[in-house]
């Protein structure tokens, strides 16, 4: 990378993780997708009650090899709310500070929201984003077209490669009418009370990472 373009991105980095630690939010940056797993593995210990969002970050990661294998893993929904650790991925993490997550059943969300005694979020360096409007954006142009394809969804966005619903509004986010839809539940987590504060902690990557 150039190394002016490479500062402009620490700069950026660095008033992520400012900002998240502002909002209650655990967060820390790391280098490669190797430095993540050996985090995630030093704060999970081994027999831990786990479960996990789908997440192609994870998976990429190695992430989702180390719980399944060593700790007590549940793939059922809802055992997730009764979890000692929570682990995802997440759509867009903006400058401001705020995880943004998008769902289709829900599932993923609502963990994050309620249940679980703590929530780890990991994410590439590619969904570090300005503001909302970037978030939602990024999602509906970026994330949503091939996580429809990978998922065999029959949406407008799989078959043409792009969301119909692009523009981003405070007053009404839009999104197609099918069955398949996965951009069903979206949530900005924008700030943990006191009571809450460091539940969720953010592991920001310093490498492209899932969708």
């Amino acid at each position: 990378m150039d190394a002016n373009k490479e500062k402009a991105l620490t700069g950026r980095i660095k008033k992520t993780i400012r900002n998240l630690e502002g909002n209650n939010f655990e967060a820390c940056y790391v280098e490669t997708k190797d430095d993540a797993l050996k985090l995630v593995k030093s704060l999970i210990p081994a027999g831990a009650k786990t479960a996990s969002g789908g997440s192609q970050t994870l998976i990429a990661a190695g992430i989702m090899e180390y719980i399944k294998s060593e700790t007590s893993y549940s793939s059922d929904y809802y055992d997730a709310y009764s979890a000692d650790f929570y682990l995802a991925s997440a759509n867009a993490i903006t400058e401001k500070g705020e995880i943004y997550n998008v769902d289709g059943r829900g599932n993923r969300v609502s963990a994050m929201l309620f249940g679980p005694k703590s929530v780890i979020v990991v994410a590439g360096i590619n969904k570090l984003v300005k503001d909302k409007r970037a978030a939602y954006e990024r999602n509906k142009l970026s994330a949503a077209p091939p996580n429809c394809i990978r998922l065999g969804r029959n949406t407008p966005c799989a078959e043409s490669g792009e969301c119909p619903f692009p523009d981003y509004s405070d007053s009404e986010f839009k999104g197609c009418r099918t069955g398949d839809r996965i951009c069903s539940n979206e949530v900005f987590f924008s700030y943990q009370t006191a009571g809450n504060k460091g539940r969720i902690k953010v592991i920001l990557v310093g490498e492209p990472l899932g969708y």
